[in-house]
């Protein structure tokens, strides 16, 4: 059985984005290039709600991101990718294959099969969603240093009570902490 994790970055007051869909206040310095270098090498597929798409299939096979993030970009381009999506009719970015209807579901069963394991990356209203439908192994949680003024909470919509087991901690030299949690 495969298994579903995801990687969100927040900002102290819990956000994962502003109103305005930014996400360029992330520390991403060379030890967080490391440890997304080392997590690609898992070669997990990566799972991405439309917006989350759009923002990452603009960036990574860009030449910037291969001179900024060398083995970080050529770890995204080579990774296995789905995106959530009901108005996409194609893709340009290499790997990368759509999903639309009742996702969840399509999901689980997807989790019943063999093959490499998964890691949503961002997308709240994706982790909202297979959050309340218990098909979320693991959750890291990268926090970083910086409190933004509004936003988007990163459970919003959440239906049921999450509880979950803090199972690692790792506090990097920019002060982003990560945290990873898991289901008691």
């Amino acid at each position: 059985m495969r298994k579903l994790s995801s990687f969100t970055f927040l900002s102290l007051n819990g956000y994962y984005k502003d109103l305005n869909e930014d996400t360029s206040w992330h520390q991403h310095g060379e030890e967080e290039a490391k440890f997304s270098e080392s997590s690609l090498q898992s070669e997990n597929t990566l799972l991405f709600g439309r917006t989350t798409y759009q923002m990452m299939s603009s960036f990574w096979p860009s030449p910037m991101a291969a001179e900024m993030f060398p083995k970080v970009a050529q770890g995204m381009n080579k990774a296995k990718k789905i995106v959530f999506s009901s108005t996409l009719n194609e893709v340009e970015w290499k790997n990368t294959s759509i999903m639309s209807g009742n996702i969840t579901e399509q999901i689980a069963k997807l989790k019943l099969t063999p093959g490499n394991d998964m890691t949503i990356l961002g997308s709240g209203s994706i982790v909202a969603q297979f959050s309340d439908a218990d098909l979320i192994d693991t959750y890291q949680i990268m926090i970083d240093p910086v409190a933004l003024p509004n936003g988007h909470t990163l459970f919003s919509g959440l239906k049921d009570t999450l509880n979950l087991k803090l199972i690692n901690s790792k506090v990097f030299n920019s002060g982003v902490v990560l945290l990873t949690y898991e289901k008691p």
